[in-house]
């Protein structure tokens, strides 16, 4: 009977420790895979795999044409009539990156997302950089966001060089968000007839807006940023017919350049950081847990962006062999692509 309930004990223990690995394993799991690109139906967009919690996404309009605004680029749609979007390498993990060529608009974008272990999901960052395409004369308007669908604070500071986001929610703690724009960006020219004309806003690197939104409108991102440029585009056109004689002329570039509004707010959930760019350009958005083993520095992106690229690569051929079954190079990025466009599509 000792010897039964020694056995026992033993198996018991076995069972539990094994247990408990299990949990550790599948807790470094969910946490590995909590942040990701989630947001399929984006051209680019964040969100954990939490419920009514912190997403992110990426908006942008060509400032050549007036009308632009009204075909801001968000959600992918047919009619965007894009030349190419979609994910050249994905790893589901923590690397992904993309080319998004935007032949009406003006612009191409590449975004290259990467990660890095911590609490609570860690923290990530990505890089955005592109050019205006050489038809387009004004530039292009970037912006960033961050909303919060669920319990939470959020609180925005912007500066000339960057614009910070402070919050604290149940689930994700707190967290520092920081958008960067490139030192080298250029503001899009400003137009000689306007060069004296008195109440043209100042070209700044950032603008910073932040909202109070119902919760439940926090997904229409897009939406109440085209509600908040119509309404400044107003302005600034009433503005500058009245200093010109009704002579103008009333350029995109002038017209849709936003300025800080809501810093002070300690009630937003809905913040956007705006980019007036023209020519080459690049900005990263960082979003760091409250772990500091897991901070991310700018400086620190493209390095693991390329090392990320490299294992990609390296894991691919393992796993497919594609070269030695004689695929050349073109059928491979094919192949990669269509696998990195799965993976990122997950959400």
């Amino acid at each position: 009977m000792q010897l039964l309930g020694f056995v026992v004990a033993v198996l018991a223990a076995s069972s539990l420790a094994a247990s408990n690995d299990s949990d550790d394993i599948q807790r470094k799991l969910d946490s590995d895979l909590q942040w990701g690109t989630y947001r399929p139906n984006l051209y680019f967009g964040t969100r954990p795999r939490l419920p009514s919690s912190l997403l992110s996404g990426l908006i942008w309009f060509g400032l050549d044409n007036q009308r632009n605004w009204q075909n801001t680029r968000h959600s992918c749609e047919l009619g965007d009539n894009l030349l190419e979007y979609g994910y050249s390498r994905h790893n589901g993990r923590d690397f992904g990156e993309q080319l998004m060529v935007d032949q009406d608009q003006g612009v191409e974008i590449k975004s290259e997302f990467i990660k890095v272990p911590g609490e609570r999901g860690g923290s990530w960052a990505v890089r955005f950089s592109g050019r205006t395409l050489e038809e387009n004369v004004q530039g292009v308007s970037l912006a960033y966001y961050f909303g919060l669908e669920g319990n939470g604070t959020m609180a925005l500071y912007v500066s000339k060089r960057m614009a910070k986001i402070t919050g604290e929610t149940p689930d994700l703690g707190p967290f520092r968000i920081r958008i960067v724009p490139a030192k080298h960006n250029q503001s899009p020219p400003l137009h000689p007839a306007l060069q004296k004309t008195k109440g043209i806003p100042e070209a700044v690197k950032i603008a910073g807006i932040a909202m109070d939104v119902p919760k439940k409108n926090v997904w229409r991102a897009r939406d109440l940023f085209q509600e908040k440029l119509i309404k400044h585009a107003q302005q600034q056109a009433n503005a500058i017919l009245k200093n010109t004689d009704g002579k103008g002329p009333l350029t995109g570039s002038v017209l849709f350049q936003l300025e800080n509004e809501g810093e002070d707010s300690s009630n937003s959930n809905l913040f956007f950081a705006q980019m007036m760019v023209h020519g080459e350009f690049a900005f990263d958005v960082i979003y760091e847990c409250e772990d500091t083993s897991a901070a991310i520095k700018s400086g620190d992106i493209g390095a693991l962006a390329s090392n990320r690229r490299k294992e990609f690569d390296i894991q691919f051929d393992a796993v497919f062999g594609l070269r030695e079954k004689g695929f050349d190079e073109e059928e491979v990025e094919i192949a990669q692509k269509a696998l990195s466009s799965l993976i990122g599509g997950i959400g």
